[in-house]
C-alpha cells in the first residue's frame, strides 16, 4: 500500500476487534502490527465505541469490562495511537461537505494529515476522501 497512514473510522476498529475486517483493511493493521504503518484512532471514534458498547450494541456479556479491556489495548499496543482534532483538521472540517458530525470530523483527520479512511462508508467514498476497506 503506498500510503501508509490511516485513520479509523468506529466500524473499521470494531471489526479488527471482532476479527471481521475485509482482506485490505486487515492488511493495514498487520502493517501497523508489525511497525510499516500508523494507524490513528480519533478520540471521536474512542467515544462513539464506548457508546456502541454500553448501549449492548456489541456481542459481549459485560460491556463495562470489554470497554475496558479495549481502552487498555489502544494505551499499550503501540500500533495505535488516538488523535484529537487539531487547527489544520478543523479548518478541513470547514470546507468537507459531510452532513454526519463525526464522519466530517474523522475525514477531516484523515485529510489534514494525508491518510487513508479505513470505513466501508460509501458515502464518505463519493466525497473523494481517500479510502480503503474491500
Amino acid at each position: 500500500m503506498e500510503n501508509n497512514t490511516y485513520v479509523l473510522d468506529t466500524i473499521a476498529f470494531v471489526y479488527y476487534l471482532e476479527d471481521r475486517l475485509p482482506a485490505r483493511a486487515d492488511e493495514a493493521f498487520r502493517e501497523a502490527e508489525k511497525g510499516e504503518a500508523t494507524l490513528l484512532l480519533p478520540h471521536i471514534a474512542i467515544g462513539e465505541f464506548v457508546y456502541i458498547a454500553l448501549k449492548n450494541r456489541l456481542k459481549a456479556v459485560n460491556s463495562v469490562e470489554v470497554v475496558r479491556e479495549v481502552l487498555h489495548l489502544i494505551e499499550t499496543a503501540g500500533y495505535i495511537e488516538p488523535v484529537d482534532m487539531d487547527f489544520k483538521a478543523w479548518e478541513e472540517f470547514l470546507i468537507l461537505d459531510i452532513p454526519e458530525l463525526h464522519d466530517r470530523m474523522l475525514c477531516a483527520i484523515a485529510k489534514s494529515r494525508g491518510a487513508v479512511l479505513i470505513t466501508p462508508d460509501t458515502e464518505i467514498r463519493r466525497k473523494g476522501i481517500q479510502t480503503l476497506w474491500e
